[in-house]
């Protein structure tokens, strides 16, 4: 019996972890409450229609056109277009503003081509898929370094980017609840813990690596280090948990430049994601960056 159910969350942890839309449930426990949580959650969501004002601000890189980013973003490029008042010839320059309108987003199943949608993969065994090569587009800020993945044999579940109609600012990798999460990098521990403000991230972890890098790594059950403590590459920092807003217990990374946001997928070398599995609908990322809806000061002055 106790091996049946041993196999059952193993198959179904990937299914339901990721963090949750507006829509999802906010636990009232403990924050550093480790106990497994239950979640009413598919991953077939209600679809919401979403307001003129919701999405992302994309910051335009080299050679990026109009036209790629809405493929990329899997938005309507006629609305795109009207919405950020473009007119012909949509010329864009590095280093442009361009408001990514949940509006906009075309249906999971259609391609800005009117094909399928190329992203999925395929699933294989157990509710997961195989580890396939995943593609990143656009620019890398080359003050981030290669980055160690944080959550060993995690299962990527939800990619940077459009999700259930909202935008989704980090990667979110699915473990068991008490798995270790390593420093991305070398670095400097700026925070940990909670704030008012920020309670739907859960307990967190922020460290600083120069150069304006930073990596955030939220729902955390347990946090193993301190303020202002120096990190390695790789060292244990927390356990991977399912505190403040979250369907199930994983890992939210997000990787910051400054103010921007960027792919934390595109600075794994492929040794990194070895034995990483991909949830069936883990779609291929997006490029980014994007514009921060809130800054790195503004965590660390917030009031408990």
């Amino acid at each position: 019996m106790g091996s049946t159910l041993k196999w059952l969350a193993v198959i179904l942890l990937p299914l339901c972890a990721s963090c949750s839309s507006t829509l999802g449930i906010t636990k009232k426990t403990s924050p550093l409450d480790s106990s497994p949580k239950v979640s009413s959650h598919t991953d077939k969501k209600t679809p919401v229609s979403p307001k003129q004002d919701e999405g992302a601000f994309h910051i335009v890189g080299k050679s990026e056109s109009l036209r790629h980013i809405c493929e990329v973003y899997g938005l309507d490029f006629a609305k795109v277009a009207k919405i950020n008042n473009f007119k012909a010839p949509y010329s864009l320059k590095s280093g442009d503003t361009v408001f990514l309108p949940a509006a906009a987003l075309l249906p999971e199943t259609e391609s800005p081509s009117g094909g399928k949608a190329k992203g999925w993969l395929c699933s294989s065994g157990h509710g997961r898929s195989k580890k396939r090569t995943l593609g990143i587009r656009g620019d890398k800020n080359p003050s981030v370094p290669n980055l160690k993945f944080p959550v060993p044999s995690g299962t990527l579940t939800s990619p940077f980017g459009y999700r259930w109609g909202k935008f989704h600012t980090g990667l979110d990798i699915a473990a068991p609840i008490g798995r270790s999460v390593l420093a991305c990098a070398d670095g400097r521990v700026i925070f940990t813990g909670t704030r008012k403000r920020f309670r739907r991230y859960g307990n967190t972890v922020l460290i600083d690596h120069g150069k304006g890098v930073y990596t955030y790594y939220a729902h955390l059950s347990k946090i193993t280090i301190k303020k202002n403590q120096r990190v390695r590459r790789g060292q244990r920092i927390a356990e991977v948990g399912n505190t403040g807003r979250s369907t199930g217990p994983h890992l939210h990374l997000e990787v910051r430049v400054t103010n921007k946001i960027y792919n934390p997928l595109a600075y794994f070398k492929s040794p990194e994601l070895k034995g990483v599995l991909v949830a069936k609908r883990f779609m291929s990322s997006p490029m980014g960056p994007i514009r921060a809806r809130w800054r790195i000061p503004d965590l660390l002055a917030a009031k408990n």
